[in-house]
């Protein structure tokens, strides 16, 4: 009696295998690219550079600010100090004070529409940080589970490796020989179950003679439809 046991497990451990890499390079793919996430990431970029120079306005103007505060008051503690007598000299420093504090004014005014500008732009910054937060948080739950899942598939890919050499190891180089050569001229299955008569990879009833001879499994008889080596369990 032909032994087809032993081979139609091999196939279904191919099978198998072969389900697993490709789910592996769906998961690899996943991993690799997330668009939410560079999306998030991208918007937040530009937020950042959005307020940055505003901030660094804001910076500048508090200086410049504070520089003329000091030669404002600089200005008229020379003014009332006593030491300067000479009429024009004493114009020419009120009319500097008078200067400071109109540009004074204008720093202010300036400095508070920067800082309106400053608050709009980190109010977007805040929310891109929050948005970005929240979308790697969701990645981070779905990585999780997609590594665990891919360590399961490498771990149950080796065990099937194995398995498939004992296998191998255990049937008749023949039938290997046969199994070899008809697996890539029939996408991996060259094995077919005969279930109810008919076989369960193309659907075609058998006639009764070749579906009796396949039960007997004397010989190898073959789907009259399909071609491949029908296996009655």
């Amino acid at each position: 009696m032909i032994e087809l046991e032993t081979l139609y497990r091999i196939q279904e451990i191919e099978l198998e295998i072969l389900a697993g890499l490709r789910r592996l390079k769906e998961i690899t793919a996943a991993l690799q690219e997330n668009e939410a996430l560079v999306n998030a990431q991208a918007a937040l970029d530009t937020a950042q550079r959005r307020v940055t120079p505003f901030q660094s306005q804001s910076r500048n103007l508090e200086l410049e600010i504070q520089s003329n505060r000091d030669k404002a008051r600089g200005a008229e503690d020379r003014l009332y100090s006593g030491s300067v007598k000479n009429p024009k000299e004493l114009q020419d420093i009120q009319n500097e004070i008078a200067s400071l504090k109109k540009r004074h004014g204008e720093l202010e005014d300036h400095l508070l529409e920067t800082m309106l500008a400053v608050e709009e732009a980190e109010a977007v910054l805040g929310e891109a940080q929050t948005h970005l937060n929240a979308v790697t948080a969701s990645f981070t739950a779905e990585h999780g589970q997609l590594i665990e899942e891919r360590d399961r598939l490498k771990a149950r890919d080796t065990v099937l490796r194995q398995e498939r050499e004992q296998r191998r190891a255990g049937a008749g180089s023949d039938l290997l020989k046969l199994y070899d050569d008809l697996r890539p001229r029939k996408n991996n299955q060259p094995i077919a179950l005969l279930t109810g008569g008919s076989c369960a990879v193309c659907g075609v009833e058998q006639n009764r003679l070749v579906a009796d001879a396949a039960r007997r499994r004397h010989e190898i008889v073959y789907c009259i439809s399909c071609e491949r080596i029908l296996y009655a369990r």
